[in-house]
């Protein structure tokens, strides 16, 4: 009971937080919505009696509060607070990363994960040159984004069920947030951009809070 209260509560909170920020217009209550929708998320998290081991959970409400933590530094403007909001989440994809290979052989991953690393490589691939002085930090986050979507993958080869399932979803889904605040970031704004960043953002962080 007390897990759907808190996800419903996250989804309210979500599209409250972007109907406050809708083109990016930033009413005073984004600044409180959008951590409390990522804080309602991992508290979901905590609150789940977990499926897969309490270990993965740990590592999965780790990778949340860094999340939390990038969350906060991406409200504000400037090559700093990107930066700091960058290697927030490059190590939260390492936790998620530890977290998917629990319990999980190291192994080929399914073949239709070169989609998504074809896309991925050519997507960096794009960015580098117009990242600037992020060059370096940018290419490594590819990687390791790339890397949690492979772990992901693996996850629901070697396990199967539900919970695999909901991961990988969540996975692929950050791959869409994240690739929309890049072009956003490095090739301008465009219509329906803070929304299409969030919305998906958060289902990917709730299917992967949802996965434990």
């Amino acid at each position: 009971m007390i897990p759907a209260t808190l996800f419903c509560a996250a989804a309210i909170s979500a599209l409250l937080a972007i109907a406050a920020d809708w083109e990016e217009r930033r009413h005073p209550a984004f600044y409180l919505l959008k951590p409390l929708t990522t804080a309602l998320i991992l508290g979901a998290a905590l609150s789940l009696v977990p499926a897969t081991g309490s270990d993965y959970r740990l590592l999965v409400a780790a990778a949340l509060l860094l999340s939390l933590l990038g969350d906060v530094c991406l409200m504000f403007e400037g090559d700093g607070w990107f930066a700091a909001g960058l290697g927030s989440f490059l190590l939260a994809h390492v936790g998620f990363i530890l977290a998917f290979l629990k319990g999980v052989p190291l192994a080929w991953p399914p073949l239709w994960t070169l989609l998504p690393l074809v896309y991925g490589l050519g997507l960096c691939a794009w960015l580098l040159p117009r990242a600037g002085s992020l060059r370096i930090p940018v290419a490594l986050y590819c990687l390791v984004l790339l890397g949690m979507t492979l772990t992901a993958a693996l996850r629901l080869q070697t396990l199967g069920g539900r919970p695999a399932l909901l991961a990988v979803a969540g996975a692929l889904l950050f791959v869409v947030s994240d690739s929309s605040l890049a072009l956003r970031r490095f090739a301008g704004s465009y219509r329906g951009a803070q929304a299409l960043i969030l919305s998906t953002y958060w289902a990917s962080i709730g299917l992967i809070a949802a996965s434990v």
